[in-house]
């Protein structure tokens, strides 16, 4: 018998060693393989571009399609939306994704969901297999809406609870389109033309007018106009004659079923009165296209009243100062009447004859009192005081003898009207304003006298100067006449109103202080 003898402890640890040193070096070459299919994994991976609905997103996928691509982001095409692969499938392919929408469309009593990419109302219903029929109305929500009209942009939201999501995690919002149906009805018009009409009216005369068709005064429809619209009705219209009336200016195209001209003139209510003319008589037969013309005739009595002028005269007052003035009476006009008989056809006059014509009121004349009273007025001056009897706001220009417009070889140059030496202190005048010879006095001029005339008209006066000391004056300033006054023969007691030049400002304004 053999007996085993146990081996040296060496040995043994030997072997453990070696053992874990085999595990080791498994688990290396393991790990080795994993890392390196992992590379290749990352290796084979490849860039495109996802466009969802306008919406671009850049991924690198391992995708053998794009169909397999969109398999993996959870989202399934539908029959209706459209894949577009711009490239070949691979690395930078660039994959446009054009996802329909859905549109509850109610129709005929049904609703039916239709997904579609139509851009326009039209393009659903194809896309439904509906038809319009005349006076159809479509409502897209609450909106009516034509086929040409363009849908409204898709509007998009992320899945319940979620506030983003990634565009092929987006829903699409349903759109609501309801076709209201018009109902078919036959109208049967007088001389058997029968059309059918579709219609949204509740009423018969709703739906004729809402197709153009007139039912004119005159006109019967069977049944009724207030007939309430129901699917197979038929309407019957009973035309009457259409026949135009011209009455107070008016031209009245109507239509009647009476039989003479009378009857339809008080059918339409037109009441006929004194010498009234109607063309055609009133007992002729109805026919169509007739004119019916009515003249009125009207006869009246008028007065017209024509304004008689009054005289307006100038009558002296000693109480009030020389140029004051106040009304002493007011002018009236008169009145001269006339009586008329006039003749009128349709508004229009075609006769007048005077029948009397007599003055009602006589005009009465308009006084206006001028004053005569002159008093002595008293004034300082830059010169000293002066006493005068009148001040006139007269318009000055000035002149010298070179200035003048004569010939220097004439003998009556640098000679005034008087025979006075042209130049300061002599002043040209308007005889019927101011009487040669006066003395006066001008604030910024001085002491002068009316010694020259020239071309002078109105309330004028040139200042005379010396060629020398000639200033130019192109203002309006105050003259004061001299005391004593001329004789009251000799006063023009009402001054013209002219010249009316606006002038320059006066630089001498206000060198002059009156006696209150």
């Amino acid at each position: 018998m053999e007996t085993a003898h146990p081996l040296p402890v060496s040995s043994a640890k030997l072997r453990l060693a070696r053992r874990q040193i085999l595990a080791i070096a498994a688990t290396a070459i393991l790990l080795a393989a994993a890392l390196f299919g992992l590379g290749r994994w990352r290796t084979a991976a490849f860039p495109v571009t996802l466009v969802f609905d306008g919406d671009a997103v850049q991924l690198t996928t391992h995708a053998a399609s794009p169909e397999a691509l969109l398999a993996r982001l959870g989202y399934h095409l539908r029959p209706e939306d459209s894949l577009r692969v711009e490239g070949a499938w691979g690395p930078d392919a660039r994959v446009v994704v054009a996802r329909a929408r859905p549109v509850q469309v109610l129709a005929d009593g049904r609703s039916r969901e239709v997904w579609t990419r139509a851009q326009h109302v039209a393009e659903v219903l194809a896309d439904a297999g509906l038809a319009l029929a005349p006076r159809d109305i479509m409502l897209l929500g609450d909106h009516q809406v034509a086929g040409e009209d363009a849908l409204p942009p898709t509007e998009w939201r992320p899945p319940e609870h979620r506030r983003n999501a990634h565009p092929w995690q987006m829903t699409p919002v349903p759109l609501a389109l309801t076709i209201l149906r018009a109902t078919p009805v036959q109208v049967v018009d007088e001389g058997g033309v029968t059309r059918t009409i579709w219609t949204q009216a509740e009423t018969v005369a709703q739906a004729l007018a809402e197709n153009d068709i007139r039912v004119n005064p005159g006109d019967v429809t069977l049944p009724g106009l207030e007939t309430k619209i129901e699917p197979g009705l038929r309407i019957f219209i009973r035309r009457a004659t259409p026949i135009t009336i011209l009455v107070d200016g008016q031209t009245i195209e109507t239509r009647t079923r009476e039989k003479t001209v009378g009857d339809a003139l008080r059918e339409q209510g037109i009441l006929l009165a004194g010498e009234d003319r109607v063309h055609p008589p009133l007992d002729e037969e109805v026919h169509e296209g007739m004119t019916i013309r009515i003249t009125r005739v009207q006869e009246r009595v008028e007065y017209e009243e024509e304004l008689l002028p009054f005289e307006t005269v100038w009558e002296p007052d000693d109480d009030l100062l020389i140029d004051t003035r106040r009304v002493g009476q007011e002018g009236q006009p008169g009145v001269l009447r006339r009586r008329y008989r006039v003749r009128y056809e349709d508004g229009q006059e075609v006769g007048r004859e005077l029948e009397d014509e007599w003055v009602a009121q006589e005009p009465e004349r308009k006084v206006i009192l001028y004053g005569t009273k002159i008093v002595p007025r008293t004034a300082m001056t830059p010169d000293g005081p002066i006493t005068y009897w009148r001040k006139i706001r007269a318009y000055t220009t000035s002149y010298s003898p070179s200035r003048s417009g004569t010939d220097p070889s004439l003998p009556w140059y640098g000679r005034t009207r008087l025979g006075y030496k042209a130049g300061k202190g002599v002043v040209g005048v308007d005889p019927s304003v101011i009487n040669m010879g006066q003395k006066l006095y001008v604030p910024g001029y001085g002491f002068a006298v009316a010694g020259d005339t020239g071309n002078i008209s109105g309330k004028h006066v040139d200042m005379g100067f010396d060629d020398d000391n000639y200033e130019s004056w192109h203002w309006w300033s105050d003259i004061y006449l001299l005391w004593p006054p001329p004789p009251s023969y000799a006063i023009n007691y009402i001054l013209p109103n002219w010249p009316r030049y606006k002038g320059s400002r006066n630089p001498y304004q206000g060198l002059v202080q009156e006696a209150p």
